[in-house]
């Protein structure tokens, strides 16, 4: 396992100060966030693909519809492209070009590997536990059926690229007393009050996953 940036495609060259070189930074990014753009070429045209994921120590796992077009790409081409972004803040300066934001972003390359029977299952259920921990417990067990209906593909984090935004305001000294307002706008994610499906779901506590990530969430605002 190589740590974040130690390649050529990697290496930020650009704003340099901003890259992370620490693996608990590039594991932290991908643990605390829900969803991952997979770009991938098509007919030598680029295609992005949002997708929910899971991490297992140096593996993510993607997951996706075995009846989506990402099976047939992968069997030409297992080259992919995962990006993950968190943004916390924007960053309002007295010009829109000194402008920007807070956000900590991860950028993974490799080669994806289809998984296949047992190993499937288990990358099932922990994707299912990194979107909601303790889920997998409390939900029906998937059938043969709806295992054969999903794939997950696996993805060794040995090459990523990991950078932090989190400068304040640094405007230059011309563009000072002049009127204009600058600072920060923190952005913060949250969860709403749940709505049971049906009414056998109102008759139902909600589960205790449920109220653990709603608990997580509402003390991240």
């Amino acid at each position: 396992m190589n740590q974040p940036g130690q390649s050529g495609r990697t290496e930020l060259k650009r704003l340099p100060y901003k890259a992370s070189f620490e693996l608990s930074d590039l594991y932290s990014i991908i643990d605390e966030n829900l969803v991952a753009h997979v770009g991938l070429v098509e007919n030598g045209q680029p295609l992005v693909i949002p997708m929910t994921y899971g991490r297992d120590d140096d593996t993510l796992f993607l997951h996706g519809s075995s009846g989506s077009r990402l099976m047939r790409l992968l069997a030409d081409n297992p080259s992919v492209c995962v990006s993950i972004t968190e943004l916390n803040a924007l960053k309002v300066a007295r010009s829109n070009f000194n402008s920007g934001m807070h956000y900590r972003s991860a950028v993974i390359f490799g080669k994806a590997r289809l998984l296949e029977d047992d190993e499937k299952l288990a990358a099932l259920d922990l994707i299912s536990d990194s979107l909601i921990p303790g889920r997998v417990a409390e939900a029906r067990p998937m059938t043969k059926k709806e295992a054969a209906a999903t794939i997950i593909v696996a993805v060794k984090l040995d090459e990523a690229s990991v950078k932090i935004s989190v400068n304040e305001v640094d405007d230059p000294e011309e563009d000072m007393n002049l009127g204009y307002w600058a600072g920060i706008v923190p952005l913060k994610r949250g969860v709403g009050e749940v709505i049971p499906a049906d009414a056998e779901s109102q008759s139902l506590p909600i589960p205790e996953s449920i109220k653990r990530f709603i608990e997580r969430h509402q003390a991240e605002r």
